[in-house]
């Protein structure tokens, strides 16, 4: 546990001091990888999940089912996240709120980088290429930039478990990311599980009866909601207006 504290403790000091994204990714892929390069400490994270189950209970539900917050920021300048890969998972192909950095701490995990082709103007369409791919081993790091210039998909190669530890810096869009489907040319947003159970409600609120729903909207709008839930709110409204 001790070389974990020492981590988080290096990575913010180092992110408080320097200033372009990229040299803050630059060495903050040095220090995961250093981390990386022995897996002993994870067991001590490993052993409190089994042994004081309500310490899962405690995490707040992200989108993904394989991800463990292991370290959040006071300040909020950066969140350390392990994800544990059963083996042959693969995720969708999705963007990121944040930059982040992603380094295997155990087996090998791969990543196929796309970059979108389209202008990214039309609602819920998108044309993707595939821009890269490659294989990384324990020490081994890769990185994403936020929103579109961070496109991409993890697997699980391997017969076997795999782990990741991510370092995600500061969002620049809150509550949610895009799934992207090259075959479908499709964009959809992803949110969290208590999230999209309102968003699922506002959708199904205007399916029952479109006349009831848009005050229902207008009330929600006039209390407090996160940005994200505002802004279905109001795409629900202009939808209804035609």
């Amino acid at each position: 546990m001790e070389r974990f504290e020492t981590f988080c403790g290096k990575l913010g000091t180092m992110l408080a001091d320097e200033g372009g994204i990229m040299r803050k990714i630059e060495n903050g892929r040095e220090l995961v990888a250093e981390l990386n390069s022995r897996p002993e400490w994870f067991f001590d994270h490993l052993k409190k999940m089994v042994l004081d189950p309500a310490s899962i209970e405690r995490q707040k539900p992200g989108i993904w089912p394989n991800e463990f917050t292991l370290h959040r920021a006071p300040d909020r300048s950066f969140v350390v996240l392990a994800y544990i890969w059963d083996a042959g998972l693969a995720d969708t192909i999705h963007d990121h709120g944040s930059w982040g950095i992603i380094g295997t701490l155990v087996a090998k995990l791969g990543e196929r980088k796309y970059g979108r082709t389209d202008d990214g103007k039309r609602e819920g369409y998108c044309e993707l290429r595939e821009t890269a791919y490659g294989l990384f081993s324990p020490g081994e790091t890769t990185f994403v930039l936020p929103l579109d210039k961070g496109l991409h998909a993890m697997d699980n190669p391997t017969d076997g478990i795999a782990v990741s530890i991510n370092v995600y810096g500061k969002t620049v869009r809150q509550g949610y990311i895009q799934f992207f489907d090259p075959v479908k040319n499709t964009v959809t947003r992803a949110y969290p599980p208590r999230t999209l159970k309102e968003v699922l409600a506002v959708k199904t609120l205007a399916a029952i009866d479109p006349g009831r729903a848009e005050g229902v909207f207008r009330e929600a709008l006039a209390s407090s909601r996160p940005p994200q839930l505002r802004q279905e709110y109001e795409e629900a409204l202009r939808k209804l207006r035609g």
